[in-house]
Order: C-alpha cells, then sequence, then structure tokens
C-alpha cells in the first residue's frame, strides 16, 4: 500500500506529466509509419464498486489485459488512474455516480483525447484518513481504499491510560561480538508486564522472535532498526496500549535466543553464527530485497547531490561546504567506499592476517604460498580495501580482483587469470553494473543475423567496460544497441555509463528515454533520466521522471532518496520531508534519512523540529562518526530547547 505524503506546492506538481507509458512516438523515436499494428482497444464492460463501512473496492472489467499509470497529486491528495486506449461500454454512463455517496473518497472521470494514445482518467479525491492500493486482476483493474493503518501516526500514550501507568522505552541497545548479540530495551521505569514467543514455518517469510510488552509508550522509537547479525532488523509496533517488538532472523532457521529480566530491563541474548550469509559480524553484505540499493545507484545519488550542489556555472553555491563532512568523504574520493573496521595487528603472521580480511568481505581469498613474513599494523576506522592496500604495499604484495575473488602474491611474481573464465560469458564483465543491467546471452540456432552480430561486438563491449575503457564500451554497446534495438537491458547499460563513468548527462538521459520507450514501467531508467535531467538543470523534466521512479510498490529506496535530494537542492524543502517520511515508512529509518530531515528543518527555520530529530538520531542506535556527534552536541547546546 502507498504511504501517502502531503506537499504543499501544488501548483509545481499539477505540472507533473507522468504519463511516460504513454509518451508521443515523436518524444521517444517509436516508429508509427502506416503499416504498424495499432493497438487494441480496451473496452470496460462494468464497474463494480463495493462499499462496506469505512472500506470502498471498486473493479474495472475490461476485456483485455489494461496499460494503466497510477500517479498523485497533492491539495488536496488525489489518486490519478490513467487508461491507455479505453473506452466505456455504451451501457455505463461516465458522468454518473460510478461510486456510492461516502465520507472519505469521490470519483471524476475524463477523456484526454489530446494524448497519444487516448487516455480514459478516473480522479479518486481520498481523506487524509485512507490509504489506497491500485493491482491488475487479469483483466480488471482494482482499486482499494482503505483506512490509513494506525502504524503510520505518532505514536502516543493512549488517553484512557493513567499517566502514572505509562512507562517510556526510550532506546534499543546492542552490543555485538563473534559470540553473542545483545539486545536490551532501554525503559524509564522497571518493565514487568511482558510475554515472549516466536514464530516459524510461515510461507515465504522469515521466522523472527516477539516480546510483547503492555502498559508502554514508544514514541520515541524508530520503526525499524537494523541489526545486521543473526538478527536482521528489529521492529516496532503499536499494540492497544503496549507494544510488541519483533526481532526477524537474517536466515530461514531461527537464532538461538534467551530473553531475560535484567534490573528491570529487557535484555536478549542472541547466539550468533559467524557462517551466516548476511550477518555483518562475518563481513558478508545484507541479503538482497527489492529495491536495494545497488552500488551504481549509490553513485548516480551522489553525483546528483554533488552537481545539484554547484551553481549554473559550476561553482560550489555558498554554504554548501562543511570541512567536516568533506573529511569523513576523503577515502570516498580516493575510492575506498568498502565497510570501515578498525584493525590492531601486533606481529601476526600475513597468512592469518589475509584470513581474518575474510570476515570483512563477501569475497575468496587466495594467498601464494610464496607469502611471507609477519606483520605490525593499528588502523582505525578505515575502509578494509584501504588496509588491505596498505597492507600489501608494507609487505611487497600485489592484489588482484576478479570474479569474485581477491589473489595476493609477491610482487615479483605473475598471475594469469584461467583463459577459459575469461571467455565464460555467464561471468559478469564488471561487478558494478546493476544486477538488472547483466546480459544473459542467449543460445539458439533461430537468432537473426543481427542479434548474433550484437552478440559478438557485447562481447568486446563487457570486456572493455571490465577494463575500465568506458568509452570504448559505450561506442561498442551503442552498435549492439542499433543490431538488437529491442534489447532493453542495452540501453540500461549505455544510461548508466553515460551518467557515471562519462558525465555525458544529455547521452544518459536520451538512452533512458529509448528504455522507457520500450518499457514504460521501468522506474529504474525513469530513475537515471531524472538524475541526468537534474544535472542538466532541467528541473520540471526531472521532477516528471523522479515522480515515476517513485511509483512502484514499494517506492524504490534509491528514487525516494535521490528525489529527496533533488527537492532539498532546489528550494522545496516541505517536499524533500514528504519524500523522506515515505522513505521511512516503506524502508524504515536510516542514519542518512534522519541527518536529512534534522538538516532540512534547519533549512526552514523549525528549530524545535531540528532539534528534536537531532535528539532522536543521537538516540536511534546508529555508529555515528565522531565528528558528527561533536556538531549534534555543539548544536544541541547552542538550543534553548
Amino acid at each position: 500500500m502507498y504511504k501517502r505524503f502531503i506537499i504543499s506546492q501544488s501548483a509545481i506538481f499539477s505540472a507533473l506529466c507522468l504519463l511516460l507509458f504513454f509518451s508521443s512516438s515523436a518524444v521517444f523515436g517509436a516508429d508509427t509509419s502506416a503499416g504498424k499494428e495499432q493497438p487494441s482497444l480496451y473496452q470496460i464492460a462494468k464497474i463494480e464498486p463495493n462499499l462496506q463501512g469505512d472500506t470502498l473496492t471498486m473493479l474495472i472489467v475490461g476485456n483485455g489485459e489494461p496499460a494503466y499509470t497510477v500517479s498523485e497529486r497533492f491539495s488536496p491528495f488525489r489518486v490519478v488512474l490513467d487508461i491507455a486506449d479505453a473506452a466505456f461500454d455504451p451501457a455505463i454512463n461516465p458522468q454518473s455516480k460510478l461510486i456510492p455517496d461516502n465520507a472519505f473518497v469521490s470519483l471524476q472521470t475524463s477523456l484526454l483525447t489530446d494524448q497519444d494514445p487516448t487516455i480514459t482518467r478516473f480522479e479518486f479525491t481520498i481523506a487524509d484518513t485512507h490509504d489506497y492500493k491500485i493491482t491488475r486482476d487479469g483483466k480488471s483493474i482494482k482499486v482499494q481504499i482503505n483506512p490509513a493503518a494506525a502504524g503510520t501516526a505518532a505514536k502516543q500514550p493512549p488517553a484512557s491510560a493513567s499517566p502514572g501507568s505509562i512507562v517510556a522505552i526510550n532506546d534499543i541497545v546492542i552490543k555485538t561480538s563473534p559470540e553473542e548479540t545483545t539486545i536490551t530495551l532501554a525503559s524509564s521505569a522497571p518493565l514487568t508486564n511482558y510475554t515472549s514467543d516466536s514464530v516459524t514455518g510461515k510461507a515465504g517469510e522469515k521466522p523472527y522472535l516477539y516480546i510483547d510488552i503492555a502498559d508502554v509508550n514508544i514514541s520515541e522509537l524508530i520503526r525499524e532498526k537494523q541489526v545486521g547479525t543473526s538478527v536482521d532488523a528489529i521492529q516496532v509496533e503499536q499494540k492497544g496500549n503496549g507494544a510488541r517488538f519483533i526481532f526477524k532472523s537474517a536466515s530461514s532457521s531461527l537464532f538461538e535466543y534467551k530473553v531475560a529480566h535484567d534490573a528491570g530491563q529487557i535484555v536478549v541474548t542472541v547466539k550468533e553464527n559467524l557462517d551466516l550469509p548476511g550477518n555483518a559480524l562475518a563481513g558478508s553484505s545484507q541479503p538482497d530485497v527489492p529495491g536495494q540499493s545497488d552500488k551504481t545507484l549509490d553513485t548516480l545519488i551522489g553525483e546528483t547531490e554533488s552537481i545539484l550542489a554547484k551553481g549554473a556555472d559550476g561553482a560550489d553555491k555558498p554554504g554548501k561546504k562543511d570541512p567536516n563532512a568533506a573529511l569523513e568523504d576523503t577515502f570516498s574520493f580516493a575510492g575506498y567506499e568498502k565497510q570501515r573496521i578498525s584493525v590492531d595487528f601486533y606481529k601476526i603472521d600475513l597468512h592469518n592476517v589475509f584470513r581474518l580480511f575474510r570476515q570483512f568481505t563477501d569475497l575468496n581469498i587466495i594467498v601464494d604460498e610464496a607469502v611471507e613474513g609477519s606483520l605490525t599494523l593499528a588502523l582505525t576506522d578505515v575502509p578494509w580495501d584501504f588496509a588491505l592496500d596498505i597492507i600489501c604495499n608494507l609487505m611487497d604484495l600485489k592484489k588482484e580482483e576478479r570474479f569474485n575473488t581477491i589473489v595476493i602474491y609477491p610482487n615479483k611474481k605473475t598471475f594469469i587469470w584461467p583463459d577459459r573464465l575469461e571467455d565464460n560469458l555467464s561471468v559478469e564483465a564488471d561487478t558494478e553494473i546493476v544486477e538488472q543491467d547483466a546480459f544473459i546471452i542467449e543460445q539458439s540456432a533461430n537468432l537473426s543475423k543481427e542479434i548474433l552480430q550484437a552478440q559478438e561486438i557485447l562481447r568486446k563491449a563487457q570486456l572493455a567496460d571490465e577494463n575500465e575503457d568506458f568509452e570504448e564500451a559505450a561506442s561498442l554497446y551503442e552498435q549492439a544497441s542499433k543490431l538488437w534495438p529491442d534489447n532493453v537491458k542495452i540501453l540500461n547499460r549505455l544510461a548508466t555509463l553515460y551518467l557515471v563513468n562519462l558525465g555525458v548527462n544529455a547521452k544518459a538521459v536520451h538512452f533512458a528515454k529509448e528504455s522507457l520507450a520500450k518499457e514504460p514501467g521501468n522506474n529504474r531508467a525513469a530513475l537515471y533520466a531524472a538524475i541526468g535531467s537534474a544535472n542538466m538543470q532541467r528541473n520540471a523534466e526531472a521532477l516528471e521522471y523522479f515522480t515515476q521512479s517513485i511509483s512502484g510498490t514499494p517506492p524504490m529506496k534509491e528514487a525516494l532518496i535521490s528525489f529527496a535530494t533533488f527537492c532539498e537542492t532546489t528550494g522545496q524543502n516541505e517536499q524533500a520531508i514528504k519524500l523522506l517520511d515515505k522513505f521511512n515508512a516503506s524502508w524504515g529509518e536510516t542514519m542518512d534519512t534522519m541527518i536529512a530531515k534534522a538538516r532540512i528543518y534547519d533549512k526552514l527555520g523549525d528549530t524545535k523540529m531540528a532539534v528534536n530529530q537531532y535528539k532522536a538520531l543521537l538516540a536511534s542506535g546508529f555508529p555515528l562518526p565522531p565528528d558528527l556527534k561533536k556538531y549534534i552536541h555543539g548544536r544541541l547546546a547552542a538550543s534553548s530547547f
């Protein structure tokens, strides 16, 4: 379900054209020659509304699979459903009441004949008390208007409870070690009335432990806290006068745990499984989930922040530079962006050093037997790849990384990767390529001559990509795209190459638009088009594509963050706050979103909200850099709140 956000500057958003799916062929370069078969008409045979109390379900029944888009309008909040090439059955009067009278939703229909194709529009005006969900059900479109979930509102102590009966839980304190993780629910008074249990075996869901606590206030807690050990995350939900804490397992089996009562507080002790994929203590990355950030999009978002922070002449805007932030970014500028670690080695054998590095990475590490010696080294809060380079430089070693494997050997030796692996097309040529954009070369005797030629060119393009010869790679991908024009993944890769590696925004937008013309629902391509347009100061166009990029269910987390960055840098601070709230509702708060909200509240002059956000950030349990902690404490000390 969409978690709605309200934006006050409706004049800006009323200018949005979200209909990328229905954009004219002149814009996207589509072939509209007379010999092309025109799309079939979607005949709306009937509309079936069903009003049950404060819930409305409406079924739009047609004669085939509908092509449609869903977008949002604001002030007042409206949901717009646009159906392409649709027509009402003569028995339906679209100007009549299509839904029963009620207090929370109204409907208006219209026909947009100036669009190509023609659009039949359903515009639902929805009260703040309700949310919506629109899905395709076979040949029908299902619209559901439901009461907003109670969990979306700020949690306050129930009015019926007496002031003295409510205990505030104000923090979740997490301590980890290789053997166990300890999670303490810190409260303002002893917690005595609680129960715990676990749930396992549900299809499609990972097991979890839950603790129900009666008569507690959780208004100071964030909705979800990432842990990254055997416990993937902790969710907090209101439950009557109390709360439920859900400890989600990171694997398909439930972790070993113990729930105890210690000095009036609830303490959960979890035994760690260091072999568990995704366990932060083992150094592996988090499990892949829909919408999870990828490295390409992280780079895109950073690119947006950097470019938009500059004026039209490329000069930095006044007030944008923060010396502390610049210091923190030093490693990133040098190309070191891996997980940060602290190490203290004293005369330790090199082979054991590299075995320990396996705990920090999700890579295979192979060390030549000729590597020998011991090492003393102390580093604090540095990326692990930086630490590895330091060690290799000190000990006169080389490292080569390929195929998810690092090989370490003496500088005087040479190492040759197996040819058979280099020619194997099932191996990704570049681990930085977005997974969705990885090429799958079909082996089929029925492929056309052009596609077979494109495959050969793609081999060369991927090798150039791997060798970071991005200009050559882009040229080859363009040749392959002309021979294989229906391959959207080539277009997506071209968009990312020109945007991230070559900095040619115009070409990035061009190929993103071509991708959208062939696959209108491709929200990632919409994000590439949005960021490229923003970098060229085409803010109206960027706004259009950003809006499409967050239209998924749930919205892509990268799109929400990048859209919020765009709004903040273009002075639309209230919209940026709403987008960050939408991110938090869909994915849970992160340290970056909390910092961004505090910063934006400061820009808006809302000191009280900014201070509250800084306090919440200190109490969140996120590992804050020392300079950031110092700044927050100074900011709070200077405030009268």
